[in-house]
């Protein structure tokens, strides 16, 4: 990962989870996943800190059971490029190809 990215989320986060707010094994999520679609959209809105019960545990966005916040990250993801003025098509490019 690009290391200016990663100290704009680090900055941003002040190191913490940015769900839960744990300093807990805090790691670097990309929100959009996939083949070649993580590189290629990767920027400081698209990567997010999340302690590892976030981001590995139950609920977290790896876990069994976190559907859920994926798709909460995903849907924040989008209306922050929204809120900046990317028009629909500029949106679904950045994230993948789809809209949530």
């Amino acid at each position: 990962m690009d290391k200016k990215i990663v100290n704009k989320v680090l900055k941003r986060s002040k190191g913490l989870c940015e769900i839960c707010h744990s300093p807990y094994m805090v790691q670097l999520h990309h929100v959009i996943g996939g083949n070649g679609k993580r590189k290629q959209h990767e920027n400081e809105h698209s990567v997010i800190a999340l302690c590892w019960y976030c981001h590995h545990g139950d609920n977290g966005v790896h876990g069994k059971n976190g559907k859920e916040l994926d798709l909460y990250l995903k849907r924040k993801l989008q209306e922050k490029y929204f809120s900046m003025g990317y028009s629909e098509d500029e949106v679904r490019e950045l994230m993948g190809g789809k809209l949530y």
